[in-house]
């Protein structure tokens, strides 16, 4: 028997398998329904949309959402060892203080940013001769400027600081508000994700089993206490037993999980015939992700990522590790503030890429391009996930809420965005490469028809979170210490923990408290 049981091996499944096995004092088994890896597209930066609707992809769909006309978003989650560290754009981002004070505001006590902030560093390894003093520079995660952004990524910056936005020279730990060229997950011209900085290392410790291609369907609980998972093997079920379980799948997969395993609202439970060993209300609810709006723009120039599959972009890569295709794609960003709130942080991000946006990246550019998407950062619409029926390998349903919030504010933030992308695009030293509007069309002016427009483009940013809240109160699904409440040996640890999605890209926020949670299940696992 194990000691702990690891289900998922996403960011915080492997930062969770490295930090647990790292004593030798515990035997853990980590679970994950994907296989390796195994892609060239994982490791090629600029390849992860190829990766979108792939065997690596759980390729998930919401339910059809009002504000966008009742369409359906599509919400790619990695389905692998690495889970989205693997699928992602890789930028890396500690986010807001007060995304942290916030929560801890809301109950989450301990999580505040002087809290916080030493793990950030501790993880990281940022490459010489980059960023400031108080970066870290001996972390197992390995960080890099994106020294291969194209020149339209840098006059977005540009534009973007002579209107404005901020020009400080570095985000993480030190200016939130401007604009910049992201930090990456990369070393040496590829993905360095963190089943790189975490899984890869573990897996050569002798304490510690991996179990890939076969999905958990569900938590053993006898007499209030997590004793093991169930899972589907080619069409069979079957039990590994613990002392400890650890849920650590997802924004979607946790609260899913937990419903599977009786924990969760007794009328979504009682809806589909499955029994409510413990009554958790919220299970599921609060979900939330960041609203995404792409405007696209014609180029003049031909020096965009729509040659990033060319022979010689192939072969720059392949001989130098440089190139379009060392790069992430996601090449700049800029965060303000456009509507006031009771912090002053940004409510606003624009995601600038130097290629044609097409259909959530599912199709390739056909012309020379470049997007700014506006994406509301810290959303105030609610979603939730629920059951459809009562086989766990069913995929939940998703109805992420967007735009929802009743005093209309999200929806003030993405217009106000989308105004500010075509002021940037049209400010120099941009607009000197700028050719005019491609989509939405340069008549599309009013808020009705910036609205219309959304209806057809609008999408996330696939940063799900909160469907597993944190909090001291009793309705929270897990305590501060990520316990699931209710149920004694049982911890939730990934993305769904966090009381509210926070401002901006958050693969290093899931590592961190990865990281945090596993001082607290190993002391607890040890006593």
């Amino acid at each position: 028997m194990h000691d702990l049981i690891i289900v998922g091996a996403g960011t915080a499944g492997c930062v969770l398998a490295e930090r647990l096995t790292a004593s030798g004092k515990l035997r853990v088994l980590l679970i994950e329904a994907g296989g390796e890896p195994a892609s060239r597209f994982v490791s090629i930066p600029a390849g992860f949309p190829k990766l979108f609707r792939s065997e690596l992809d759980w390729a998930f769909e919401s339910e059809p959402q009002a504000a966008v006309g009742g369409r359906r978003i599509f919400t790619p989650r990695g389905r692998m060892l690495g889970g989205s560290s693997n699928l992602n754009a890789q930028i890396h981002q500690w986010c807001h203080p007060a995304d942290f004070d916030g929560w801890a505001a809301a109950g989450a006590a301990g999580w505040s940013w002087n809290e916080v902030a030493p793990v950030f560093r501790e993880q990281e390894a940022l490459a010489a001769g980059s960023g400031g003093p108080d970066r870290g520079r001996g972390g197992p995660m390995r960080i890099a400027p994106n020294r291969n952004a194209r020149p339209l990524s840098h006059r977005f910056v540009a534009a973007a600081r002579s209107l404005g936005l901020g020009g400080a020279t570095e985000y993480n730990g030190a200016a939130y508000e401007g604009a910049w060229i992201p930090e990456l997950a990369h070393h040496r011209g590829r993905r360095f994700s963190v089943y790189d900085a975490y899984l890869r290392p573990a897996r050569r410790r002798q304490n510690l089993d991996l179990l890939a291609g076969v999905q958990a369907v569900g938590v053993k609980i006898e007499e209030g206490r997590a004793r093991g998972v169930r899972v589907r093997r080619g069409g069979v079920e079957e039990l590994f037993e613990a002392r400890g379980v650890v849920l650590a799948a997802g924004a979607f997969g946790s609260p899913h999980l937990l419903m599977h395993s009786g924990i969760g609202p007794a009328d979504v439970l009682t809806k589909v015939d499955l029994a409510v060993r413990f009554e958790a209300p919220e299970v599921g609810r609060n979900l939330q992700d960041h609203p995404l709006l792409p405007l696209t723009f014609r180029s003049s120039t031909s020096d965009t990522m729509k040659c990033a599959e060319s022979i010689a972009s192939l072969l720059r890569y392949l001989l130098f590790g440089r190139g379009m295709l060392a790069s992430n794609g996601v090449e700049a960003f800029a965060f303000t503030q456009v509507e006031p709130g009771h912090v002053a942080a940004p409510d606003l991000e624009l995601i600038f890429v130097p290629f044609e946006f097409r259909k959530e990246f599912l199709e390739a550019p056909r012309e020379h391009a470049f997007s700014i998407g506006a994406a509301v950062v810290a959303p105030r619409s609610r979603g939730q996930i629920w059951l459809r029926g009562p086989d766990p390998l069913a995929a939940p349903a998703i109805d992420f809420g967007l735009l929802s919030d009743p005093d209309g504010v999200d929806a003030r933030v993405l217009l106000a965005g989308a105004r500010l992308a075509r002021r940037i695009a049209t400010t120099e030293p941009l607009a000197e490469l700028h050719s005019g509007p491609l989509l939405p069309e340069e008549s599309v002016r009013s808020d009705a028809e910036l609205l219309d427009f959304a209806a057809a483009a609008l999408q996330t940013v696939y940063h799900p979170t909160s469907t597993c809240r944190m909090g001291t109160d009793g309705r929270s699904v897990v305590d501060p210490q990520l316990r699931v409440r209710g149920v004694d040996g049982l911890w939730v640890v990934d993305a769904s923990v966090m009381p509210a999605v926070p401002r901006g890209h958050p693969n290093a926020v899931v590592a961190m408290i990865a990281d945090r949670a596993a001082r607290w299940v190993e002391l607890a696992l040890l006593a």
